[in-house]
């Protein structure tokens, strides 16, 4: 499966629900498709992804836009500890910084 196909699939289900139905692969580009793949996609997708991309870019997208989003707390553990091999427990990913909830904390200020 080539990346494109990846989007497709995804984008045929519904994971891009937020921006326009026309959006492409390459308007998306691979930072917002990893991320919408790692937050709404089905784990054999993941897998997919990880054949598809290297892990440490994967990982580095995961780190800029989802490790610190407290929503995602369960898959945020799940994916440190079988995609990226790492020893935590979700308690590491309560103490992490949240920049989303800090905007939103100012902004109701």
């Amino acid at each position: 499966m080539t990346k494109q196909e990846l989007f497709d699939k995804l984008k045929a289900k519904g994971i891009f629900w937020s921006y326009s139905k026309e959006l492409s692969y390459e308007e998306a580009g691979d930072k917002l498709f990893l991320e919408y793949l790692m937050k709404y996609g089905d784990f054999d997708d993941l897998v997919v992804a990880f054949r598809l991309y290297e892990r440490e870019y994967i990982k580095g997208v995961w780190k800029e836009r989802l490790k610190d989003d407290k929503r995602f707390i369960k898959l945020n553990l799940m994916i440190a500890r079988l995609f990226f091999k790492m020893d935590v427990e979700s308690s590491y990913f309560k103490e992490v910084k949240n920049a989303r909830f800090e905007k939103l904390k100012m902004f109701a200020s």
